[in-house]
């Protein structure tokens, strides 16, 4: 059994110190403010629809990958078992694909080969997936790269190869743009 501390608005406190935000068609469906205890099953639910409705709020800002929003979930929810479950109802209904994630990713920054593969190994992205995204992302990155090397013009050659290779582009292929341009 799990003990209700209060209902105020739309919040529920729980004595094991979670707060949760409930729509008020839950609340009163399970009779929350006029009850102090839970079962466990139902307390379960109601977690269950409290991180579904997160992540579906969550999802509409913008796109996460699968442990970016595993870690979103587990530090508000803290129950492995529930967030699995959603992560898995999210899957089945195409909101959560770490492929389509690291593409828009790719497609929506223009660093090179190096920073992305690390930004997305940041996210949680297989290398299998990385791999797969930057190559079909190359001649993109080969543009990403011609642009930026327009903006840097005029600055000495070393300095021009060092801010290119901080974006995270492969010196080999700074070179190879840079005679391309001369």
């Amino acid at each position: 059994m799990v003990k209700i501390e209060k209902v105020i608005g739309n919040k529920v406190y729980f004595q094991n110190g979670l707060t949760i935000g409930l729509s008020r068609t839950i609340i009163s469906e399970y009779n929350l403010k006029r009850r102090e205890m839970l079962s466990e099953e139902e307390y379960m639910k109601i977690l269950e629809i409290a991180a579904l409705s997160t992540s579906y709020y969550l999802l509409s800002k913008r796109d996460y990958s699968k442990r970016e929003l595993f870690e979103k979930l587990y530090g508000k929810y803290f129950n492995k078992e529930i967030i699995n479950k959603v992560m898995e109802i999210l899957k089945d209904k195409g909101y959560l694909d770490d492929y389509e994630f690291a593409r828009g990713y790719v497609n929506t920054h223009s660093y090179g080969k190096v920073k992305m593969t690390f930004m997305l190994k940041q996210k949680g992205i297989t290398s299998d997936i990385i791999e797969e995204v930057l190559e079909d992302n190359r001649d993109e990155e080969l543009e990403n790269l011609r642009k930026h090397l327009k903006k840097l013009r005029g600055r000495e050659v070393e300095k021009q190869i060092a801010a290119l290779m901080r974006k995270g582009f492969n010196y080999g292929d700074i070179k190879k743009v840079m005679n391309e341009e001369n």
